[in-house]
């Protein structure tokens, strides 16, 4: 097939060569120099760029270079999405009272009572150790005892944080973790010897506890082979058989089917339990362990050193991080959590809120906790002797707890009771 060399070539097809590029074949386009220039084309060797032939527009130009330069890096924009917190990244859920209940018992207070339960059952064969043990050990095996007595200790403040279920009905916190210790109630009892838990039944609270073996074990160390140091032994057996009392029940109760057409009673006292002892538990923190020992300590030269928990062993501000540890758990998220799903989570108040779609007050909450993280940050910081950092975190309790009772219960319809917990 010939070729007319003067027939417009195929689209798409390129010109001969030599030729400059056409718009669908015909002779080459030739620029006037004084056409404006095709959108989106070059402009002329040297000359500046300009829109549709208009002037220079230089200052655009650097403006826009400006904005560029200001405009964080994407890879920045992304981190900085990535550590918001998951509720605002992701859609949060609506909980119910079940979701609630099953975060709580299941999620929450069961892996704490098991926590508290195998610490006590590894504190009796510490103390039993220490009471075998030949007198060139005897120093080795009291500090064995009394770092399984701290771990003991904060279990329990962990899981007794917000007292609900069990702790309640077994009346445990009376039970096993009374103040003040009585040493002359102490001394009695070690003469009566008690063995077995029928014996010990009929020892008076303030003579048992964790309370009363951090006093044979810091206040007046026990020896080995001493009358003293079985009962420590007896005390520390006590204190493991209330721990698996409390574990099985927790493990019950985390079973519970609180959807159930007949649980729906017990459904709305559980959560009205546990927001009562949520608000009590910031109470006790603050009025009980921090403020009440600082101000019947006094001031001034009569002043005298405070009686905070757990002074003899010197784990008081393990103490009150534990407590705390446990009350913010179930107050607020924490930054790098994922939303938890519901009936598969703790579900934190905070995140109950937001998933009721009250998000101001969900945010005034997350506020007042971290307001307490801080202080108590500083407590931890500067220890029991600086009274203004242990004041500050007290007033910061207050403020949560004034909120708690205010909003949160409310927004929650719940009411504000007491319990006979409340002041043990």
């Amino acid at each position: 097939m010939s070729i007319d060399p003067h027939a417009p070539p195929l689209r798409g097809s390129l010109p001969p060569e030599g030729a400059a590029f056409s718009s669908w074949g015909g002779p080459a386009m030739k620029t006037s120099p004084h056409a404006p220039p095709l959108r989106g084309s070059l402009p002329p060797e040297g000359g500046a760029f300009s829109s549709w032939g208009g002037p220079a527009m230089k200052t655009s130009l650097l403006a826009a270079a400006l904005l560029l330069t200001a405009l964080p890096p994407i890879a920045t924009q992304a981190q900085t999405a990535a550590a918001a917190p998951a509720w605002q990244r992701d859609a949060v859920p609506f909980y119910d009272t079940v979701h609630a209940l099953q975060g709580i018992y299941g999620h929450w207070a069961l892996p704490r009572a098991k926590d508290f339960d195998q610490s006590a059952r590894a504190l009796a064969p510490a103390v039993a150790a220490l009471c075998q043990a030949p007198a060139s050990d005897s120093k080795t095996a009291l500090a064995a005892a009394r770092t399984a007595w701290q771990a003991t200790a904060r279990a329990w403040e962990q899981l007794t944080a917000v007292s609900i279920g069990p702790v309640i009905a077994r009346r445990s916190q009376r039970a096993i973790d009374f103040t003040p210790t009585r040493p002359a109630l102490i001394e009695k009892a070690i003469a009566a010897q008690p063995q077995g838990a029928k014996a010990f039944e009929r020892i008076g609270t303030p003579a048992k506890g964790l309370p009363a073996l951090e006093w044979l074990l810091w206040t007046r160390p026990v020896q080995p082979g001493s009358p003293a140091c079985s009962y420590a032994h007896e005390v520390a057996q006590d204190v493991a058989r209330e721990s698996a009392a409390l574990q099985a029940a927790f493990t019950t109760a985390a079973g519970t089917d609180w959807g159930a057409e007949d649980e729906q009673e017990q459904s709305t006292q559980a959560i009205s339990e546990f927001v009562n002892q949520w608000v009590g538990g910031i109470e006790r923190l603050r009025w009980a362990q921090m403020e009440k020992p600082l101000r019947a300590a006094g001031s001034g030269s009569g002043s005298r050193t405070p009686d905070y928990p757990r002074s003899a062993s010197g784990d008081t501000l393990a103490a009150w991080a534990a407590t705390w540890a446990g009350l913010r758990s179930v107050t607020a998220l924490p930054a790098n959590a994922a939303t938890p799903a519901p009936g598969e989570a703790l579900v934190p108040l905070e995140m109950y809120l937001r998933g009721k779609g009250l998000n101001p007050l969900a945010d005034k909450l997350h506020q007042a906790a971290s307001k307490v993280d801080a202080s108590m940050a500083q407590v931890q910081k500067a220890g029991v002797q600086n009274k203004a950092s242990i004041q500050q975190t007290a007033k910061d309790l207050t403020a949560l707890k004034f909120l708690a009772e205010s909003e949160v219960a409310p927004a929650l319809q719940v009411s504000i009771g007491f319990s006979d917990a409340d002041g043990d």
